[in-house]
């Protein structure tokens, strides 16, 4: 047997203990915020909230002078401006970058734990809904569908935890 083939039995193995309810509801919980834990601390560590912070005000308060002089008409307050323009797409280039970069440093890691556990859990149910969300989920939660849910509602509040969000 060659070792990714042996790699992928023994992932297979580990997850058993996990493949029914409640226990893969747990998991998948658990992993959820594990995830999110590891991106928002990340982001703690690496990127200048401050910084960013100080650029995303810099960025909102030209926004809403550009939105002025364009209801305005005013076309010296335009060009005035107008001549900002440049420095704040570069300034918005720059924090969507910054943000980024753990993204990037992430993104293979994720994956990979994506693949094992949408191939292990498949289509069948993880976790069941107390109520029935029509069209979109229904009562009885896939993987994907009970990860998505479960990294959203973690995500949030830790990032606050964090002190990641643009308004703390």
């Amino acid at each position: 047997m060659d070792p990714i083939a042996a790699l992928w039995e023994a992932c297979m193995n580990a997850l058993k203990p996990y493949s029914s309810i409640p226990n893969s509801t747990l998991f998948i919980l658990a992993l959820a915020f594990l995830l999110s834990f590891i991106t928002n601390l990340a982001n703690r560590l690496l990127v200048d909230v401050q910084k960013l912070r100080r650029l995303s005000k810099e960025v909102a308060a030209w926004r809403e002078e550009f939105d002025r002089a364009r209801k305005s008409g005013d076309k010296q307050l335009m060009a005035k401006v107008a001549k900002r323009q440049q420095s704040m797409m570069k300034l918005q280039s720059k924090m969507m970058w910054d943000r980024m970069k753990i993204s990037f440093i992430f993104i293979i890691p994720f994956w990979i734990i994506w693949i094992v556990l949408s191939n292990f859990f498949g289509h069948s149910t993880v976790a069941k809904s107390p109520f029935t969300i029509p069209w979109i989920l229904g009562s009885e939660l896939s993987f994907a569908a009970w990860y998505i849910l479960c990294s959203f509602a973690i995500s949030l509040p830790l990032s606050r935890l964090f002190g990641l969000t643009p308004e703390d």
